[in-house]
């Protein structure tokens, strides 16, 4: 028998997800992701948290797709953490905008134009697995 990859919960709609939190102050650009476990399913119960300096925090909880959004502030970066079933801790990685590649510690930080707005996925593990920093 498996043992399930939840381990203690995750209960985020009931207290942390209430009203939308996903604009920050300034907040001129889209973005959009989706989160997505080792094996490259959606992972719809997921907490989405951004941070910037200057602009402050947000948090977003993701569909039943994994899909996320926010509208940022243009500036060279945001700090991405997610907390997500399965995972003792939360995860942290960064997102640089395009014109800030250059800057960017891994490929997998950096978001991609689609169209008007921004892309940027999370891969919790897998091939295509995002790039995090030792919390």
């Amino acid at each position: 028998m498996r043992t399930p990859a939840q381990t203690v919960g995750p209960f985020f709609s009931f207290g942390l997800c209430t009203s939308p939190q996903n604009e920050l102050p300034g907040g001129e650009v889209r973005v959009l992701g989706q989160v997505t476990d080792a094996e490259g399913a959606p992972v719809g119960d997921a907490l989405v948290e951004v941070w910037h300096p200057d602009a402050g925090f947000g948090r977003c909880a993701t569909d039943a797709e994994g899909g996320f959004g926010f509208l940022v502030p243009r500036c060279s970066h945001v700090e991405v953490m997610v907390f997500a079933r399965g995972l003792l801790k939360p995860v942290l990685t960064r997102m640089y905008f395009p014109a800030e590649a250059g800057a960017a510690e891994d490929e997998t930080m950096v978001a991609r134009p689609e169209g008007d707005d921004l892309r940027f996925d999370v891969h919790l593990g897998g091939d295509r697995g995002t790039a995090f920093f030792e919390l």
